[in-house]
C-alpha cells in the first residue's frame, strides 16, 4: 500500500493484540527487517493486511484508513471477549485522535532499517502533582509507539505505561497535563528519583526519599507544597505502594 503510515502498522499490531513489531512479523511469517523497512518507507502490502483482518476479523478499512465500522479489535488480545469490543472501538477511536505522532528514539545517520517498536499504553489512572487523585482506573486509553532499544536502556518495556499529570506541585520540571513514562519494574528507591506511588486509594507522582527510622517522604519540586511523611511503621505501613520510576515525560506546546 502506497499511502500507508505509521499508523496502519500501530493498528495491525493493535487488532492482533501485540505490543512489537518484532512479534508482527513473526505473526506474518517474514523477517523483522521487512516490518521495520514498510514502517520506515510507508508501504504496507496489502497481503499483510488482509491475513490480519481475515486471522482476527478486523475491517480492512481500519486498518488502511482508521475507519470504525463497528468490528474495531479488542485492545487487550485477539480473544477478547465480544462484549468488550464496543468499549475497544471507543478507546481506538479516541487513539486515532490523539496520534499524529509517535515517540521514538533518534535514528542515526546511516543506520539500517531494522528498527523495532514497542505499543505502551496510555492507563486512564491520573497521577496527581497535588493533593492525591483518586483517578485510579486502569483501563487502556491509547497506545503510543516508541523504539524498542531506546526503552530497554530504559527498563522493562513491557512493565512500562504512560500516565497523565494533573496539578502543578512538580512544577517546573512536571507540568499539568503532561505525559509520564512509569516503568512498573522499578520499584526500588533511589534517593531523589521521581516515582508513581499510591497511598490508599490515592496516587502521585513526587520525588521520594526514605530517611533513617523508617519515614517515607513524598517530597513536591514546587516549594508551595509541603512533604508528605509516611511512617512505614504506622497506620498506613500497609497501604503505601511504589506504582514504578518515572523516566521520562512529554508535553504538548
Amino acid at each position: 500500500m502506497n499511502n500507508a503510515t505509521p499508523e496502519t502498522l500501530d493498528r495491525l499490531l493493535q487488532g492482533a493484540g501485540l505490543r512489537r513489531d518484532s512479534q508482527l512479523a513473526e505473526l506474518l511469517g517474514v523477517s523483522p527487517q521487512a516490518v521495520s523497512q514498510a514502517r520506515r518507507k510507508g508501504r504496507i502490502p496489502d497481503g499483510w493486511v488482509l491475513k490480519v483482518a481475515a486471522q482476527f476479523g478486523l475491517s480492512t478499512d481500519w486498518i488502511f484508513f482508521g475507519k470504525a465500522p463497528g468490528n474495531v479489535p479488542a485492545e487487550a488480545a485477539p480473544a477478547a471477549k465480544a462484549d468488550a469490543k464496543a468499549d475497544a472501538q471507543r478507546a481506538e477511536t479516541d487513539m486515532r485522535r490523539s496520534r499524529g505522532r509517535s515517540f521514538f528514539g533518534e535514528v542515526p545517520a546511516g543506520s539500517d532499517d531494522s528498527i523495532d517498536v514497542v505499543m505502551v499504553p496510555l492507563v486512564g489512572a491520573r497521577l496527581a502533582a497535588g493533593r492525591g487523585s483518586l483517578e485510579t482506573g486502569g483501563e487502556v486509553q491509547s497506545y503510543f509507539s516508541f523504539r524498542t532499544d531506546w526503552l530497554c536502556r530504559k527498563g522493562d518495556p513491557d512493565k512500562m505505561v504512560l500516565m497523565k499529570v494533573c496539578g502543578d506541585s512538580m512544577e517546573p520540571d512536571i507540568r499539568h497535563g503532561d505525559m509520564v513514562l512509569v516503568d512498573q519494574s522499578k520499584t526500588q528507591i533511589y534517593g531523589h528519583a521521581i516515582y508513581a506511588m499510591g497511598i490508599n486509594e490515592e496516587i502521585y507522582v513526587k520525588q521520594v526519599e526514605t530517611l533513617p527510622g523508617g519515614t517515607l517522604v513524598l517530597r513536591s519540586r514546587n516549594p508551595e507544597y509541603e512533604p508528605i511523611r509516611v511512617d512505614l511503621h504506622g497506620d498506613l505501613a500497609d497501604s503505601v505502594r511504589v506504582i514504578g520510576r518515572v523516566i521520562w515525560c512529554c508535553r504538548e506546546i
